[in-house]
């Protein structure tokens, strides 16, 4: 919430975050595309950036982690701590709406676990995302 001062006296101002679903249902009265709101948006942003792999966005070819890629050769402390600043990196960079990001990383059994914690902007809460990797066969 923003205070702007008009006229002598305070205006509380909500900003609101909207994204569209990308899952693109139907709101149940309206019929349009669903939105999310504020932390919803956010989370499901970051999630984005994190899972997607680099050269995966027509038009983007910079955009993602690459967490896919890296299942199997995060063998040493040098490149898991690579891989997390390319995480901060490309979340500080992409996102706009979020501070003081933090990554925590854990391989085991050829699973990559992956907990992304944030400050969302503008008095908004502390927000974290879970992505765990796990290979297919």
């Amino acid at each position: 919430m923003v205070d702007i001062v008009n006229e002598g006296r305070k205006v509380a101002v909500v900003n609101k975050f909207t994204d569209l679903d990308l899952f693109f249902s139907a709101h149940p009265i309206t019929g349009d595309v669903t939105k999310r709101t504020d932390s919803d948006a956010i989370k499901r942003s970051v999630r984005n950036i994190v899972e997607c792999n680099k050269y995966e966005r027509p038009f983007k070819p910079n955009f993602g982690c690459s967490l896919r890629d890296r299942l199997f050769t995060l063998d040493t402390d040098r490149r898991i701590n690579r891989l997390k600043r390319e995480i901060i990196e490309q979340i500080e960079s992409l996102e706009p709406r979020v501070t003081d990001v933090q990554v925590n990383l854990s391989t085991e059994n050829n699973t990559l676990n992956v907990t992304v914690y944030y400050i969302i902007k503008n008095g908004y809460r502390d927000d974290k995302i879970s992505v765990n990797i796990t290979r297919v066969r």
